[in-house]
């Protein structure tokens, strides 16, 4: 039994650091286009309906937005959620990672 309880709580960690590393890439992507569109915080927080401070802790990586706000996010910066979701490099393309369950957005 012990050694199921260690499994679990390796799976345990390895969802939260796939958690974390979604949150961070949805941040970097939110980011990266809305200055590429030149949009405001506060404009773009106003077109999504969601607050300033939800849009930092968005953009910081440490918000866990419901999938409601993830189409939102995607819809008013003319993409999609998954590539929101998806981990890019500089230049808007798509990097090559591991590809991992998700099982939440």
């Amino acid at each position: 039994m012990a050694n199921n309880d260690a499994h679990s709580t390796t799976e345990q960690h390895e969802q939260l650091e796939n958690l974390a590393a979604t949150a961070a890439a949805l941040g970097r992507n939110v980011t990266r286009l809305r200055k590429r569109s030149k949009i405001t915080k506060q404009r773009f927080a106003m077109m999504v309906d969601i607050g300033r401070p939800f849009l930092n802790r968005l953009e910081d990586g440490t918000a866990d937005p419901r999938l409601s706000i993830v189409l939102r996010l995607a819809d008013a910066l003319g993409t999609t959620p998954q590539e929101l979701l998806t981990d890019h490099d500089e230049d808007g393309a798509a990097t090559s990672h591991k590809r991992s369950r998700h099982a939440r957005l």
